[in-house]
């Protein structure tokens, strides 16, 4: 074993160890109320949620594009999974509604983001106002002929309760380690990612590779809406670009799990990662600071810091790179 990776494994076990160690005298300060069963359940049902958005963010980042309209997309797909679920459908409408939206608007994104000559970021932030749009028209319509918007009553909700949260999430995670390592089209995103004009000297088709990855993320972000729906009955309608706010929580996750990537795959770091980001707002909730205010400004805090990190690990990497070729060169 070199000494860079027994340095490295050093670190790692430090920082387990600290965060374990923070967690029992936080547990012990709030009269064992960390580590009750309730929270723990409360916990991972809440990491579970996020990690849908932050494996399609993941297909995103990874071909070089940035989508803010994610969250409002989950926001429709969830209204339709509610519409669909109340009907003779069940289960099944739940499911094919929210992926069904989910994969229309993230594969017209894409295609959007392919052919138009405008950055992704500006054509997805009118995308958010487009889709926000469309859910308030829905709300209104609704309420103006006397309707109520959809919401999943108590039997329709089992989605997002034990066991079948676990099975969804496992079911999720495999798929996403598996397309992202291991096929044509993860390779084809990644390389992407090193540059268009890279990735075509490659032979890679790079409009069919974007569409791809829309399909592909709108599979995920399909399946964060109807465990949004499933744990919430209803998902209200965001105005106002708030929508935005729901694929914060999905990055700062991402964000971490790129600081941590060459310790452990970006795909199965993510959870470990949103669990941890969750547990902070746990532990906060527990203290009694109040959500919508310092709650956000912490999360906020928490985006910028692992993105920097993020974006330092990342230029190691490239000036890494650089100075191989460059010795490669020179002998």
């Amino acid at each position: 074993m070199t000494e860079s990776k027994k340095k490295s494994q050093i670190q790692t076990i430090v920082i387990i160890a600290v965060i374990v160690a923070v967690c029992v005298i936080y547990n012990a300060a709030t009269g064992g109320k960390f580590f009750a069963l309730n929270n723990i359940k409360t916990l991972v049902s809440h990491a579970i949620i996020p990690c849908f958005m932050a494996w399609a963010l993941c297909f995103v980042f990874a071909c070089d594009y940035t989508d803010m309209s994610i969250g409002a997309v989950v926001v429709l797909a969830a209204n339709m999974a509610g519409f669909l679920g109340e009907t003779k459908l069940g289960y099944f409408g739940i499911i094919i509604g929210a992926v069904g939206v989910s994969v229309a608007l993230m594969v017209f994104n894409f295609f959007l983001f392919a052919k138009s000559q405008i950055p992704s970021w500006v054509a997805s932030i009118g995308m958010v106002m487009v889709y926000e749009a469309i859910g308030i028209f829905y709300s209104n319509h609704q309420l103006q002929n006397g309707k109520t918007i959809a919401q999943l009553s108590d039997p329709m909700r089992g989605l997002a309760k034990a066991p079948a949260i676990y099975i969804v999430f496992i079911i999720g995670l495999i798929v996403a380690y598996i397309i992202y390592n291991r096929t044509t089209i993860g390779f084809s995103v990644r390389a992407l990612g090193s540059g268009e004009k890279i990735a075509q000297a490659m032979g890679i088709n790079t409009v069919k590779t974007v569409i791809l990855t829309g399909l592909i993320c709108g599979l995920f972000v399909g399946c964060s809406a109807f465990l949004n729906e499933s744990y919430s009955a209803r998902i209200v309608v965001k105005t106002g670009l708030t929508s935005m706010t729901m694929i914060f929580q999905p990055i700062a996750s991402l964000m971490l799990a790129q600081v941590l990537k060459n310790k452990i795959n970006i795909i199965i770091g993510i959870p470990i990662c949103a669990l941890f980001v969750y547990g902070i707002f746990n532990m906060l909730t527990i203290a009694g600071v109040p959500s919508g205010t310092l709650q956000e400004a912490v999360l906020g805090l928490i985006v910028i810091v692992f993105a920097i990190l993020a974006q330092r690990k990342q230029k190691k990497v490239v000036y890494l790179r650089n100075s191989l070729d460059a010795r490669k060169t020179k002998y």
